[in-house]
């Protein structure tokens, strides 16, 4: 299963753009025989049809796959969790599996032309605008969720003043004892490493967190970790993930969110290959992974959240 997700989950975003892109050629073929009734043109819209179900299908099977590899989701699930991204995932999975089960009916049409017994050529209009529309709406959504709809959120107001990126590691001093655990128990996170996780925020953020709105500026996110012995967690501790909301003109492409790691004791041979004590602060390159991680949660500030089953009420 690790090996689909890892190798078939990226595959999505390219099989989506074919699924997007076919149903529209296919309808300006379409266009094309009603006005100059060239039987090309009708054949390459039927053939458009074929690759872009197949693209589709490609798809919505790959997009589950991309799901775990992100984050998004902790298991396989046909309908993903109301909680997953601000519920976009599973408004996204549902749409793409309505707008795949419709062009079934563009694979029955390219079969007519192929036999020489097309449809009307008015159904088929509207049929090749309908499946494009919906691809077209699906994969925008997708976009959507994963680069968000807007270039600069608005920020919420600060719970504190933003301290200087050198003292986010400081912060964490103590951080079970005075930020607020969010998850009720530990859950295997595929983008920390395959390591056991906790959640902790900052008390003025919880409420925010809680229901996947624009945190205040302040806000301080610590994510645990611990390594994983034949699929349980053990005692030994993995890095220590900080995050810290800033003002978002300081760092418009994460808005506003500034990254720290922290590993005192790397284990060997670990995934990250770490050989010593490290401590990476904003601007790190090291950082740039987890950067472009949280880039694909932009549509819930930039944050995963606790996966279904896991919060702490």
């Amino acid at each position: 299963m690790e090996t689909l997700v890892h190798l078939l989950g990226p595959l999505h975003p390219p099989l989506v753009h074919f699924a997007v892109a076919c149903p529209i050629l296919a309808f300006f073929a379409v266009i094309g025989q009603r006005f100059w009734k060239k039987p090309w043109l009708s054949y390459s819209a039927g053939a458009l049809w074929i690759f872009g179900f197949l693209a589709a299908l490609g798809a919505l099977l790959t997009g589950h796959l991309f799901s775990l590899h992100l984050g998004m989701e902790t298991q396989w699930a046909i309908i993903p969790p109301k909680t997953a991204m601000k519920g976009h995932l599973r408004d996204h999975a549902l749409l793409g599996t309505f707008s795949f089960l419709f062009s079934i009916l563009t694979v029955w049409a390219s079969v007519k032309i192929i036999r020489n017994k097309p449809w009307p050529s008015g159904f088929l209009l509207f049929l090749g605008l309908t499946v494009a529309v919906l691809f077209g709406i699906t994969g925008h959504e997708g976009g959507e969720m994963v680069y968000g709809a807007e270039d600069n959120p608005n920020v919420a107001a600060s719970a504190s003043p933003t301290p200087p990126a050198g003292n986010l590691l400081e912060m964490t001093q103590n951080y079970s004892k005075v930020l607020v655990k969010m998850n009720s128990k530990t859950w295997n996170s595929r983008t920390h490493g395959h390591r056991w996780v906790n959640t902790y925020v900052s008390k003025e953020a919880v409420g925010a967190y809680k229901n996947s709105k624009l945190l205040p500026e302040g806000s301080l996110v610590v994510k645990e970790s611990f390594e994983n012995v034949d699929g349980k967690p053990s005692t030994t501790a993995g890095p220590l993930y900080v995050m810290l909301k800033g003002k978002a003109s300081d760092s418009p492409s994460t808005g506003g969110w500034q990254f720290a790691l922290q590993w005192d004791k790397p284990v060997p041979g670990n995934n990250e290959q770490i050989q010593t004590p490290v401590k990476w602060l904003p601007g790190d390159h090291n950082l740039n992974s987890c950067v472009r991680c949280h880039n694909r949660f932009k549509a819930a500030d930039y944050l995963g959240g606790i996966p279904e089953g896991f919060e702490n009420p």
